[in-house]
Parts: structure tokens; C-alpha cells; sequence
């Protein structure tokens, strides 16, 4: 899928920049349960919204088989797993289960999605590996530290590091959302998106104002 002309989700083309840390948000473990706090409701909301989504196109298409359909090569939560560890995984899932969805889509419609749809999903993925990279560094540099006694200010380095990747996989799990609803939108036959478009201005929760705003 190739894009081409204007673009219409101007949120969508922005990609995952170099690491900045932030140094707000109180010390280096308040700003990482903060983050991972906001990461965990995004990956709750677009697991709902994808369930709500595959609903939407079962009425809308009946006859036509919507589950989704996931590799049993996915990984699975490790021994012993950190909140982080946790979150990871079910990202993971998620977004596979979220790429899966939007190929039913692009059947269903019988033409491809926008280019922006999927680069937002290929970003979501992307801030999830390196949320990964992370999480690995900061387990490997903390036991190196408690073998050799190693200063404590690299720590607090690794943890403000794994802080700002959760914040940018929390981003990039928002306009997944948003791209899911976008492709909801192109995907269903007209009539049907006037319904929901009603529906929208009497949900506060509905995809269609709370997801199209970065």
C-alpha cells in the first residue's frame, strides 16, 4: 500500500523520534508507574475497541467470518514477570490481533487500506520492540549493578529510559485506535456510518470524537 496526494490523518505521520527523557513527573520510578499506568488503560481501551470493531462488521456483513485469527508463534509471559514484562506481551498480541482485523477490512472492502492506517500500526509495533529493548537493558544493567555495586545514577538513567519508551508506546497505542477507526469508517457501507456517526454525539466514549483528536 503506497500513499499518495494529501494526507487526511495528519496525526499519523509522525514516526518514533531519538529518546528524550523527562525529567518531570516527581523521580524516575514515579514518571515509569505513571507511564505504564497510561500505557495499560490505551492497551484495555484499543482491546475493546477492536472487539467492539469486529462486532460493528459482523452486523454489518453478515455471512462473512470477522474473527480475527492470530500466530501461535506470539510470545508468551515470561517466568517471574514485571508489570512491564506483562504489558509487552499482551501489546504485542494485541496489535497482531488489531493488523488481522484491518486485512478482514481490506477483503471485506475489496481494496487497500490507507497508507497512513498501516504505518500507524507499523509504529505501534515498532514502539513495542523498543519498550522491549528497554526493559531487557534495565533488567541486565540491574543485575550487573547489585554483582559490582555500580553507581546508582545509571539506575535511575535506565529507569527514565524504559519511562519515555512507555511513553511513546502509549502515544503510538492511541493512534492505533485512532487508525482502527479510521478503517471502521472506510470499511462500512454508508448507511452504516450514519448510524454511527449518530451514535456518536450521544457517547462521550465514542472512537469517532475521542480518537480522532491528537
Amino acid at each position: 500500500m503506497s500513499s499518495s496526494g494529501e494526507n487526511p490523518y495528519p496525526g499519523m505521520m509522525g514516526g518514533l523520534h531519538s529518546p528524550r527523557i523527562v525529567r518531570n513527573r516527581g523521580g524516575p520510578m514515579s514518571q515509569l508507574h505513571f507511564h505504564l499506568e497510561e500505557c495499560y488503560e490505551q492497551w484495555r481501551v484499543l482491546e475493546k475497541e477492536r472487539k467492539k470493531t469486529e462486532d460493528v462488521l459482523t452486523m454489518s456483513y453478515p455471512g462473512k467470518r470477522i474473527s480475527v485469527v492470530t500466530s501461535s508463534a506470539l510470545p508468551k509471559i515470561p517466568p517471574n514477570p514485571s508489570r512491564v514484562d506483562r504489558l509487552i506481551v499482551d501489546q504485542i498480541r494485541e496489535q497482531a490481533k488489531v493488523v488481522s482485523l484491518l486485512g478482514k477490512m481490506e477483503c471485506l472492502r475489496s481494496f487497500p487500506l490507507h497508507a497512513n492506517i498501516c504505518s500507524a500500526l507499523d509504529r505501534h509495533l515498532e514502539a513495542i520492540y523498543i519498550t522491549q529493548a528497554r526493559r531487557k537493558e534495565e533488567f541486565v544493567n540491574t543485575s550487573n549493578r547489585q554483582r559490582q555495586a555500580s553507581a546508582h545514577f545509571r539506575e535511575d538513567r535506565d529507569i527514565l529510559l524504559l519511562a519515555t519508551a512507555l511513553r511513546d508506546l502509549c502515544l503510538t497505542t492511541r493512534k492505533s485506535r485512532t487508525a482502527l477507526w479510521c478503517a471502521l469508517q472506510m470499511t462500512l457501507p454508508k448507511s452504516n456510518t450514519d448510524k454511527l456517526d449518530e451514535q456518536s454525539t450521544s457517547e462521550e466514549t465514542s472512537p469517532g470524537r475521542t480518537l480522532i483528536q491528537f
